[in-house]
């Protein structure tokens, strides 16, 4: 194996890595008042504000635009190993460059039906099929 192609799919496995990171953070609460740090506030001041609901910006969004993050990096990582895999026909480059790019095609696909797809509306309305609230 060339040292491109090593190079090429280590680096695809660390950008793996990285999408897994993102997604995690995606799906991290992100209200000041779930973190312990404000327990102790909550429990002492009784006028306290309210706290903003997980449908209200920008925590609304936060998951979304981590997983458009996590896009972004797995494009890259597909558009990476797509041009190595012209450059370098070696079957073990092949094979290495594929069973790399693959995690990451199906991490594309996934992620951009997730971006896609609406949130239902905050009165339980039906909007598409199935009840997902998809586009129309």
């Amino acid at each position: 194996m060339r040292g491109e192609a090593i190079f090429v799919v280590l680096y695809s496995v660390a950008l793996l890595g990285v999408v897994g990171l993102l997604e995690f953070y995606a799906r991290q609460p992100t209200s000041a008042w779930a973190s312990q740090v404000f327990a102790g506030y909550r429990r002492a001041v009784p006028d306290a504000p309210r706290p903003a609901g997980p449908d209200e910006w920008p925590h609304s969004e936060v998951g979304r635009f981590h997983r458009a993050l996590s896009l972004f990096v797995a494009v890259i990582a597909v558009l990476l190993v797509s041009a190595e895999l012209v450059r370098h026909h070696r079957p073990l480059e092949t094979l290495a460059l594929v069973a790399v790019g693959a995690p990451h095609a199906v991490v594309v696909h996934r992620l951009q039906r997730r971006l896609r797809r609406r949130t239902a509306p905050a009165n339980g309305a039906d909007h598409g099929p199935g009840g997902e609230g998809g586009a129309h």
